[in-house]
């Protein structure tokens, strides 16, 4: 028994030391494999970290030490005073994106949180993605891949109630969909000052040296006081030196211009005068230089001239400042223009004018008188283009011409532009089975009738009469069923074209030669 009980005892310390060994190099598999897995893609900067406005570009850079290929997806948390995967609910009235290496699709969070929105964008398109607190442009956001390092721009709107200071987080997820961190650390701050919004310009691209800018900006909550135009040869509006920088105030109708060195604002010109502002960079004019507001909308004209030596593509970027002072500075460029040198005399050009749509009945159609007026001896033909600049509702107002869109233009020539809008309607009541009850009618009818022909007549006849018995069928019974029986299915009910301001921008093309005029639309 002793003998046994010894064979026992060491052939278990035997065993319990194999086990003991197994056991410890399980552990430390474990610690390496979790070593490797912590050493996924780690966030390492946003830029910029601090700032302030309600566009900006958001360049987030990431580095993973086993590949930048190991990276799937890469996110940006700009919270609104609560930390990611806090308990009150982390994602809920934020703005969130997510960016997927491969497919280049940028989602949002939705308001409530705790899912992105099912809408996504596409980077490199003219896709937009929104929630209440943002919205990210496509078209500016991409991602680049170097070495073990991802660099991803997000390009955000900001919305006005968002405005106030924010908190900057990063994270990032490998092809397993594991993130590198249950709490992306925090990497900035922001602050979203302005609720004004530079929409659009046109033109957004083309050539010349001389031009009028047609620009469009929105503001939700404030009026809009002042609106900044630039055209340099860089995007950075930090820099302002040897570049056409432009500002309009609303208030004034005041028009300024940047000096050469980029430190300050000549004296001001008045909207209409025919004293212009000149640097070595553009000549601004007071007449053609103006301002229309339309609701939450502001359009600003800038009629603009450049000068020798600036030739060659520059950046076209906008700004604006609301009445409490709050601005909105953005380095995203919304458009390119190719300086070309100036002719030895003015070019042929032309402009365009429009009157402004009321719209007391929807429904109706109403109209405005676009003049085109030639200059420099212009003599060519113009074609119109109309579009709508509206939010995203249900039935927003269309436009077209009723003259023809192309126009030969030799002296100050009038076209006109419709504007429709669609009222509001009921749900219409479909009948699925009226289709059956027509075409039973029509045999009935025929085989009804078929009968009584006398035998003698021919056949030729009988065939004639049988015809016009079936179209008899069709029509009387197709209208007893119309009003005999009951419809079964009911329709959708349209909500018509929502009151409110609308822009509907115009564009006259002539060969290289492009103005633009913005019709203001009011729906009562």
């Amino acid at each position: 028994m002793k003998s046994f009980y010894v064979l026992i005892s060491a052939s278990w310390r035997r065993s319990s030391f194999k086990l003991s060994r197994v056991f410890s190099v399980l552990f430390m598999g474990l610690n390496v494999a979790g070593a490797m897995h912590a050493q996924s893609a780690n966030p390492i900067s946003i830029s910029p970290s601090s700032g302030s406005g309600s566009v900006q570009a958001f360049i987030a850079t990431y580095t993973d030490p086993n590949s930048a290929t190991d990276v799937q997806s890469l996110s940006l948390f700009i919270m609104n005073g609560v930390a990611p995967d806090s308990k009150s609910g982390w994602s809920a009235n934020a703005c969130i994106l997510n960016y997927t290496i491969g497919s280049g699709v940028i989602q949002l969070v939705q308001d409530a949180g705790g899912a992105f929105l099912s809408n996504t964008a596409i980077a490199g398109t003219v896709q937009t993605v929104s929630n209440s607190q943002c919205t990210v442009l496509a078209i500016l956001s991409s991602a680049n891949i170097s070495g073990n390092t991802v660099t991803v721009t997000f390009y955000v709107e900001f919305t006005a109630p968002f405005r106030g200071a924010k908190q900057l987080y990063l994270s990032a997820g490998n092809p397993e969909g594991d993130n590198n961190t249950n709490l992306p650390p925090q990497v900035g701050n922001y602050n979203v000052t302005s609720s004004v919004l530079p929409l659009s310009v046109f033109p957004s691209s083309g050539s010349g040296s001389e031009q009028i800018f047609t620009t469009v900006y929105s503001d939700e909550t404030t009026q809009v006081a002042s609106v900044f135009f630039n055209i340099k040869s860089t995007a950075n509006n930090t820099s302002a030196a040897n570049a056409c920088k432009l500002r309009y105030n609303l208030d004034t109708a005041e028009i300024l211009l940047v000096n050469d060195a980029g430190t300050h604002y000549s004296s001001p010109i008045i909207s209409g005068s025919t004293t212009p502002l000149s640097n070595s960079q553009c000549t601004v004019y007071g007449v053609g230089t103006y301002a229309v507001t339309s609701g939450n909308y502001v359009v600003v004209y800038f009629n603009v001239s450049f000068a020798p030596g600036f030739e060659g593509e520059k950046k076209i970027t906008m700004a604006g400042v609301d009445e409490t002072g709050a601005s909105s500075v953005s380095n995203g460029a919304v458009g390119t223009y190719t300086v070309t040198t100036p002719p030895p005399t003015a070019a042929p050009n032309f402009t365009l004018t429009n009157t402004a749509v009321s719209i007391a009945l929807v429904g109706v159609p109403e109209t405005s008188t676009i003049t085109i007026t030639p200059s420099g001896g212009f003599n060519g033909n113009v074609a119109l283009t109309c579009t709508v600049i509206s939010p995203a509702i249900p039935d927003p107002p269309t436009c077209a011409f009723a003259t023809p869109s192309t126009i030969s233009v030799n002296a100050e020539t009038t076209a006109t532009l419709v504007v429709n809008t669609t009222a509001a309607s009921a749900a219409r009541f479909h009948n699925p089975l009226q289709p059956f009850f027509v075409a039973a009618g029509s045999i009935t009818m025929a085989a009804l009738l078929f009968p009584v022909l006398p035998v003698r007549w021919r056949w030729q006849t009988r065939l004639s009469l049988l015809v016009l018995a079936t179209i008899a069928g069709v029509t009387g019974c197709g209208a007893i069923n119309s009003r005999v029986i009951a419809p079964t299915s009911l329709g959708t009910a349209n909500p018509g074209t929502a009151a409110g301001n609308y822009i509907v921008a115009v564009t006259g093309t002539s060969g290289a030669t492009t103005a633009t005029t913005a019709v203001s639309v009011t729906v009562k």
